[in-house]
């Protein structure tokens, strides 16, 4: 099937060309047969007439039949024809090719019966005689006696002319196809060059490139197709660019966005679905188009989305993901009717609160924490001197051990006040750091050396495995100490009584890492996560007996990230723990 907008000329032109070269050519040769046909018929017409003419000369008496056979033979041999003479009877009196007496009556022959008849005739049939196909042409005479003179010529050599004649039509014919193709083919491309063109400009608007444009010279029809694809194109290539625009804001808006998003169209097909939307329903990767019921497993979720289909009111629920580690995700489902086109689409909107509720959970916690821990000191310190205060310092004994014991919680109050205000200027970003070269080493050594003291109390080992090479790097020395101390005497106060601690400083490329392990009562793997939280305890009982604030790990942390280091911590319950703190060099 022609495809192509020139091929088609070229056929079309080929066509009528054809058509034309076929007509003209079937005429002509129509004509050149008839014209050449004539033609002989009228020279055989006019030299049997001539030959009728010397039937008045030939010789007398007994001579006759030889005489017609004479005027045959020399007729014949001139014109290169057969030669024939009847007479009135249809009795053949002379006769070229073939002996007279051999020959029957040629009175039923339709040109010699025209002759005889005193008309000229012409006929064209296949001789019995010679085996082949003959014109004949017959005229009358009368001299002594009447008769008809009949002339043949084999139709071979008319054949023969014919078909030259065809070919010569034929190669003529063909060398005007030819040159007709070439002009066809030519003129063809000429005319769909404009075509070409505004469909080159097409193709490449359609690829992407809306600044293509095409130029077309003419006033014509292509002239004014050119021009409308250009303002068409113009006003495409702007449309686009504000509706890019648009849709790169909207596109960086929902990818980058903390909500997951999702829509399901009308047929319950998702239509898109943001990032966050995919790591929080783990849609995978080819979800588009698929019903949401098949990719969405959460039934809370899907229970929401009928909900909403069947009342088309909104609603919002907190669920429980289980597959995140029971994350909490505020789930909105609202449903979005075109009016207009009797749909329904709907929106979910996913918010992870889990952050927010941890949080609100530490300001319970914290605030529940506080109050315990400010309500012990004061009520002890309130009793004692209340105690005191009705004694009246009768009771020498008593006055001593009470003063230690108000004093005592004083300095545990006074701690925790040291502690939550350290904890809050670290928090608040306001601690100013002094950055210096030190010696990670000399200042391992020396915070190991004055806990050491504090730990032989309870006949616990500290072991400090030294590098063998000297290291240094930039921080804040003070922050460091106060890292080490802390994380120094939380592992005393969790290890057993004569148990082994064991501190170790490694140098790993342009970072430097602490690690403090001990053997204590190890920390539960379900509240890892939980404690550098302030006020968190793993053994709550144990950390008031050896007068611990709980904010401790909290500061830890803080100093560490001001310091742009990172702490983690390893723990097996029963077994001890290992907190180790990484700071650049």
């Amino acid at each position: 099937m022609i495809k192509s907008y020139e091929s088609k000329l070229v056929v079309a032109f080929l066509l009528v060309i054809s058509l034309l070269l076929i007509l003209l050519g079937g005429l002509g040769y129509n004509n050149f047969k008839n014209y050449y046909l004539n033609n002989l018929e009228s020279r055989l017409t006019k030299e049997a007439f001539l030959i009728a003419d010397m039937t008045k000369y030939r010789a007398a008496g007994s001579e006759m039949i030889r005489s017609y056979q004479d005027i045959c033979e020399t007729a014949a041999k001139d014109s290169a024809t057969r030669v024939t003479i009847v007479n009135r009877d249809g009795v053949v009196l002379g006769d070229s090719a073939v002996e007279s007496e051999k020959l029957d009556n040629h009175s039923n022959r339709p040109e010699v019966y025209a002759a005889l008849h005193g008309q000229v005739g012409v006929d064209i049939r296949y001789s019995d005689t010679l085996n082949m196909k003959m014109l004949y042409v017959a005229v009358p005479f009368n001299s002594e006696i009447s008769g008809a003179v009949r002339m043949a010529m084999p139709l071979m050599e008319l054949q023969a002319i014919y078909g030259k004649a065809l070919a010569g039509i034929l190669l003529a014919a063909l060398l005007c196809g030819l040159l007709a193709f070439l002009l066809s083919f030519f003129l063809a491309r000429h005319f769909s060059s404009p075509l070409r063109n505004i469909i080159a400009a097409v193709q490449d608007m359609a690829g992407g490139n809306l600044k293509r444009r095409t130029v077309v010279h003419t006033s014509d029809e292509m002239g004014i197709l050119a021009q409308a694809f250009n303002d068409m194109g113009q006003h495409i290539e702007d449309s686009m660019y504000k509706i890019s625009e648009v849709k790169n804001r909207l596109e960086a808006i929902l990818s980058n966005t903390v909500n997951g998003i999702i829509m399901i169209g009308d047929g319950d097909g998702v239509v898109y679905a943001n990032p966050a939307a995919i790591s929080l329903l783990g849609l995978g990767e080819k979800f588009m188009g698929r019903k949401y019921i098949e990719i969405i497993s959460t039934y809370e979720i899907l229970a929401m989305i009928d909900e909403v289909k069947s009342s088309r009111e909104s609603v919002k629920r907190n669920i429980v993901l289980h597959t995140l580690g029971a994350r909490i995700i505020e789930v909105n489902v609202v449903s979005i009717t075109k009016v207009n086109l009797n749909k329904q689409d709907i929106l979910l909107v996913l918010n992870d609160i889990t952050e927010l509720k941890r949080l609100e959970q530490v300001r319970k916690d914290f605030v529940a924490n506080v109050s315990h821990e400010l309500k012990t000191p004061v009520a002890s310190i309130s009793g004692f001197a209340e105690t005191l205060l009705a004694e009246g310092g009768r009771n020498l004994d008593n006055v001593v051990e009470f003063t230690q014991i108000i004093y005592s919680e004083a300095q545990r109050l006074a701690r925790l006040i040291n502690d939550l205000l350290e904890l809050s200027k670290l928090e608040a970003e306001e601690s100013c750091l002094n950055m210096q070269i030190i010696d990670i080493n000399q200042l391992v050594y020396e915070n190991v050396e004055r806990m050491v003291k504090v730990a032989r109390l309870r006949n616990i080992e500290i072991k400090y495995y030294q590098p063998s090479k000297y290291i240094e790097l930039i921080s804040d020395v003070d922050s460091i100490n106060q890292i080490l101390s802390n994380l120094l005497d939380n592992a005393i106060k969790y290890s057993m009584d004569e148990g082994r601690i064991e501190v170790k400083l490694e140098e790993l490329n342009d970072q430097v890492k602490v690690s403090v392990s001990d053997c204590g009562i190890g920390i539960p793997k379900k509240e890892i996560s939980r404690i550098f939280e302030r006020f968190y305890r793993v053994d709550k009982a144990r950390s008031r007996k050896t007068g611990g604030t709980g904010l401790g790990l909290s500061i830890v942390k803080h100093l560490v990230e001001n310091l742009k280091g990172h702490v983690s911590v390893e723990s097996i319950e029963g077994q001890g723990s290992t907190f180790s703190v990484t700071l650049p060099k």
